[in-house]
């Protein structure tokens, strides 16, 4: 292998794993986002339910003020029929203090189903808020997690940032922004091992993809510090010699 492609191993091994250092860190400020909308999420909850609370506690209460006044027309209906001179008069108010007792009954047996209703609503609302405090205080623990995680990994992070750079000073420019965008388009994967896909002919495959490389491409890798690009995923080819048979192939 040339010097070259040498450099680009140095350079990919790196990349790697500044990868997946940054995908570790990433991951818990993920779970940092995800806690986040779940809070949002029953703070929405919470506001709806709220204000359909207040509502329907509105509306019971109004209703229980019609019950109070229809029981005050009744009581005031009962007093004008004590003083009821005729039968006709006192015919017409019991007549009339039945019809608001049936009302003022179905209306008490309506108020106390609203009431209920409203204290299902609380109860729903008391179960999200205390939901919602668990969500907080388990966001407080995955921020303080990630900053953690992140401050612990600073080093590393630094210093593979260092020996990144050190890979790239000495390359040329041509080949290290071949290996940039390949390697962009390859979660860091910039270069593929060639594979000698059958032991018994010359026949060779990119790791990568899987698709054949040229004899032309062997021999210039054998031969020369060229880099030979696959044709089918743009990686960037080294091959190590012998060449390795492909796994599952005996000779």
């Amino acid at each position: 292998m040339g010097a070259t492609l040498d450099a680009l191993h140095r350079l990919q091994r790196t990349e790697l794993e500044l990868i997946a250092l940054r995908q570790s860190i990433d991951g818990k400020y993920r779970a940092v986002q995800i806690c986040e909308k779940k809070l949002q999420k029953l703070d929405a909850e919470i506001a709806s339910l709220q204000l359909q609370a207040r509502h329907e506690q509105a509306e019971a209460d109004r209703a229980e003020l019609d019950r109070k006044s229809r029981e005050q027309e009744i009581a005031r209906l009962r007093e004008a029929l004590n003083r009821a001179k005729t039968n006709k008069e006192y015919s017409a108010l019991l007549t009339q203090i039945n019809t608001e007792k049936a009302d003022s009954a179905k209306l008490e047996e309506k108020v106390l189903k609203m009431y209920e209703a409203v204290d299902r609503l609380k109860a729903s609302l008391r179960q999200l808020q205390e939901n919602r405090a668990k969500e907080a205080e388990r966001l407080h623990s995955l921020r303080k997690s990630a900053a953690e995680f992140e401050t612990s990994v600073r080093p590393q992070l630094e210093q593979l940032q260092a020996l990144r750079a050190a890979a790239a000073e000495n390359l040329p420019t041509t080949a290290l922004r071949l290996f940039e965008r390949v390697a962009e388009k390859h979660d860091g994967e910039g270069l593929a091992r060639v594979v000698q896909s059958n032991p018994r002919r010359e026949e060779y495959v990119c790791s990568g993809c899987n698709m054949g490389v040229t004899l032309e491409q062997i021999s210039a890798l054998r031969g020369r510090d060229d880099l030979q690009i696959c044709h089918t995923c743009g990686r960037i080819l080294y091959i190590e010699e012998p060449a390795v048979s492909a796994p599952g192939k005996t000779s």
